[in-house]
This record gives C-alpha cells, sequence and structure tokens, in this order.
C-alpha cells in the first residue's frame, strides 16, 4: 500500500471512530413517579399536567409513574424500586408527612435528585417542593366564612386524613384566623379521612345530636359532596354555611346553585408542569429551588372565571384518565 493510501486508511478509520463517539445516543433521562393515588381527581390534574408539560416540551424524557393507592409503605417500596433501578430523578406526592420522609431519605442516600408535589414530608432532604400553601388555603377559607356568617359565628370543620400534610398544613391556617376572630366558636370537628360517605355520616352525628353550627368548612370537595347530602337531608341548606377546597366541578355546580358558599382554588395541572420541569433542570445540573402556586378563593361572584379554567382542567384529566 502506498503512503497516500496509509494515511487514508488511517483517516478513514479515525471518521468511523469519531462518527461512532459523535452520533452515539444520548443517555435517555428517566423520571420515577410515586403518586399518593389515582382516584382523586385532584390528583388526576397533577398528574395529567405532569404528563402534558412533557410531551410539549421535554419528549425524550421517560416519565414512568405509579400510584402508591394511599398507602405510605407501597410508596417505599415504589421509590425503593425506582432507586433500584437508579433513575435520574424521583418526585413523590407523599401519602403521609411523617412516613414518607424515609422514601425521601433513601432517593437523597443514592444521590437522586428527589421533589415532593403537592404535599410534604418531614425530611429536610427534598432537593425543591412544588405546590401550594396549605396553611394559606386554611386561612382563606376560614376568613371568608368568617366575613359571611360575622364575628360571632358557630363553625365546625371536616378534617382530611389525620397526619396528612394538607390537613396539618389547613389546620394551622384555621387556627390562625380563628385566633384571629375570638368572637367565632370552634363547635366541632373530626377526620372525614376524603371520603364523602364518612364525612357525610359525621356531618349527620353533629347534627342529629343537636350541634348548632352556622358553617361547616371542608378541606376537600370530595368530602364536601357528602356534606351537602346531609346537610340537604336535615333540610338545613342555606341555613348552614358550606365551603370546600378544590373547586370539584359539582361543587362549582352547588356554588352556582347557592348550596355552597366557596370552594378554594389550587392549580394542580401547573404544580405537575412545574415539578417536571424543574425535576428535569436538577438531572441537567441546573440549581433548583421550591416553586409555590397560590390558592384563591372561588365564589358566586367570580365563578365564571373558575368554570373555564376547570373545563381546561378537566378537559386535559380526561386525556390521560
Amino acid at each position: 500500500m502506498s503512503k497516500l493510501g496509509r494515511i487514508s486508511a488511517v483517516v478513514g478509520l479515525m471518521l468511523i471512530i469519531f462518527s461512532g463517539v459523535a452520533f452515539a445516543a444520548p443517555k435517555q433521562i428517566v423520571i420515577g413517579i410515586s403518586m399518593q393515588g389515582n382516584q382523586s381527581g385532584f390528583v388526576q390534574y397533577i398528574t395529567s399536567g405532569m404528563w402534558e408539560w412533557q410531551k410539549k416540551n421535554a419528549p425524550d424524557v421517560k416519565l414512568e409513574v405509579v400510584f402508591a393507592d394511599d398507602d405510605a409503605a407501597k410508596q417505599l417500596t415504589q421509590v425503593e424500586t425506582f432507586v433500584a433501578k437508579k433513575v435520574d430523578a424521583i418526585i413523590i406526592n407523599p401519602v403521609d408527612k411523617v412516613q414518607c420522609a424515609a422514601a425521601v431519605d433513601i432517593a437523597a442516600d443514592a444521590k437522586i435528585p428527589v421533589l415532593t408535589v403537592n404535599t410534604i414530608t418531614t425530611s429536610n432532604r427534598v432537593t425543591a417542593h412544588v405546590g401550594s400553601d396549605d396553611v394559606v388555603s386554611g386561612y382563606l377559607q376560614m376568613n371568608r366564612i368568617i366575613a359571611v356568617c360575622g364575628p360571632t359565628a358557630k363553625v365546625a370543620y371536616v378534617d382530611a386524613v389525620l397526619g396528612h400534610s394538607a390537613q396539618v398544613g389547613r389546620t394551622a391556617g384555621y387556627q390562625k384566623s380563628l385566633k384571629e376572630h375570638p368572637g367565632v366558636t370552634l363547635v366541632a370537628h373530626d377526620t372525614g379521612n376524603w371520603s364523602a360517605d364518612e364525612s357525610m355520616k359525621l356531618v349527620e352525628n353533629w347534627l342529629q345530636s343537636g350541634k348548632k353550627m352556622d358553617a361547616i368548612l371542608c378541606m376537600a370537595d370530595c368530602q364536601l359532596i357528602g356534606v351537602v347530602t346531609a346537610v340537604q337531608n336535615a333540610k338545613m341548606i342555606g341555613k348552614i354555611k358550606l365551603a370546600g377546597m378544590d373547586c370539584d366541578p359539582l361543587i362549582m355546580d352547588y356554588i352556582q346553585k347557592g348550596f355552597v358558599d366557596d370552594s378554594i382554588w389550587q392549580d394542580g395541572v401547573g404544580q405537575g408542569e412545574n415539578v417536571v420541569r424543574l425535576a428535569v433542570d436538577a438531572v441537567n445540573g441546573k440549581k433548583i429551588a421550591d416553586f409555590y402556586l397560590p390558592y384563591e378563593v372561588c365564589t358566586k361572584d367570580n365563578l365564571a372565571h373558575y368554570f373555564e379554567l376547570a373545563k381546561i382542567r378537566n378537559d386535559l384529566a380526561k386525556k390521560y384518565f
């Protein structure tokens, strides 16, 4: 082979090697996501926001979404599985504020960025949290009811699952508002466990036992649906003001009819979009921080605006569930 031929062969070999390196497929980013459960409409809004953002903005990123069925032990196992798979980031929608801290710590020990969405844990090792301030939601809801019922109102509220971060935060918001309005009396509260049936039975017991109240607040609209039935059966609709959280479509209809005074709007889709956005940033080495979306009070006066937002949100959820 001539000298020129040898040079050409070497150059050709180098081009082959170089092209193999230059055009090697980049490693796909995989994000493991453990959500509380897929029965809650609000969790569906968050999850739909995740999928929609990924589809539009990061189609090469893979989202592995699993649901913990409101079981903290199951959620821990799911996170352990993600760690074993060596995913690039983990998003957790914690079932329980205390119990799910262990899941966060396992991910952090594995040097995997771990983000929480909507609900929080007691672990201080979360890379970032995306959600809305539950203390603010309780404060807004109680303040609204006091404004409607007056400074000497008798109020009751239906708790979410005890120990859930939303329950803890919203209770703190209620207490803050009540402290600022010493003339208001808290006559009853107990847990409805995110359940319409349990919440209905709880309020039926209150009313049948003769408790007098001007208003009942619920920490979620899925509970308020049952409470409306209890108050209807007692022929007290309109006499007892009712307040909820999350702007469920049925509750928004009840606001329009005058059965319910208000609900608190929380942007679940926005939470889902932003937590995936931040997870991708974290994997790419960018510094990320907590991201909070505001709560807003929905009443009959501004209902048209929230009906429009709810339609967009509900159509998106139907696309994925």
